[in-house]
């Protein structure tokens, strides 16, 4: 790993040493800036937090179904927050919503048990990180595809000794 002028490991040697499987419980990938992959998550669509959702995002009810952006919230979950943490820099850096998509190939419901599966590409120009999350039902049967781009802030500029 090569150190910056503080000493510590650049963003790119913490992106390459979680990609290859550095970081607990991620499966190592081919290549120097291979995607990294965490394990299956479960998540539940639960009532409450669909209407909190709602509320602080301005939205109406909508019956059983949950609405098309709630997944985004998860990226809150500790397993990804944290990996997103670690792959920008931690302290000094900031992750900027910067874009959003997702594609529906059937409705999620409240109070409904899901898989998240969670794919974190690092991107070095601009420095950005690319989630893409895959939620499907216990079945295996897939109900949404959704991609959020975050780019990479440095809050401090780097000052060379």
């Amino acid at each position: 790993m090569q150190a910056s002028s503080s000493g510590a490991p650049s963003r790119h040697d913490r992106v390459r040493s979680c990609a290859s499987g550095a970081a607990s419980g991620l499966a190592p990938e081919p290549g120097e800036n291979a995607p990294v992959r965490l394990p299956a998550i479960e998540v539940r669509t639960e009532p409450d937090e669909v209407t909190g959702f709602l509320r602080e995002t301005g939205g109406i009810g909508t019956g059983d179904f949950v609405p098309l952006t709630f997944p985004f919230r998860w990226l809150a979950l500790p397993a990804i927050r944290g990996l997103i943490l670690q792959l920008t820099g931690g302290e000094g850096f900031l992750p900027v919503h910067e874009s959003q998509s997702f594609a529906y190939e059937r409705s999620l419901h409240i109070n409904t048990d899901y898989v998240l599966d969670v794919e974190i590409e690092a991107s070095e120009k601009p420095p950005r990180l690319i989630l893409k999350m895959v939620v499907s039902t216990a079945g295996g049967e897939i109900c949404a595809r959704l991609e959020t781009v975050l780019r990479i802030v440095r809050l401090v500029a780097e000052t060379d000794i």
